[in-house]
C-alpha cells in the first residue's frame, strides 16, 4: 500500500513524520535507523512511499495505491 507524492521532499516529509512517531533513534539519540520506508521514485517523476506499516490519517488511507510503476534507474546518487 502507497502513498504517492508529487515531490521527493514531501515524501520525506511523511517518512520523518512516521520515523518520529515510531522513536526511531535518529530522532532519539542524533543517529540509525531515520525511516521504516524510504521514498522511491516513480515514471511519472512523482514518489512513492510504502506506508503499509504506518498509521494514517483517513484522509491517507483514502488515498492510498495498491501498486506503481518505479523508476529503473540509481536513484540513490541524488540523495
Amino acid at each position: 500500500m502507497y502513498l504517492i507524492y508529487e515531490t521527493q521532499m514531501d515524501a520525506i516529509a511523511r517518512a520523518d513524520e512516521e520515523g518520529k512517531r515510531m522513536n526511531f533513534s535518529h530522532w532519539t539519540e542524533g543517529k540509525g535507523t531515520r525511516w521504516l520506508t524510504e521514498p522511491e521514485p516513480t515514471t511519472d517523476g512523482k514518489w512513492a512511499l510504502d506506508v503499509s506499516e504506518y498509521e494514517l490519517s483517513d484522509s491517507e488511507s483514502d488515498n492510498t495505491v495498491d501498486t506503481f510503476t518505479p523508476l529503473e534507474e540509481d536513484f540513490e546518487e541524488s540523495m
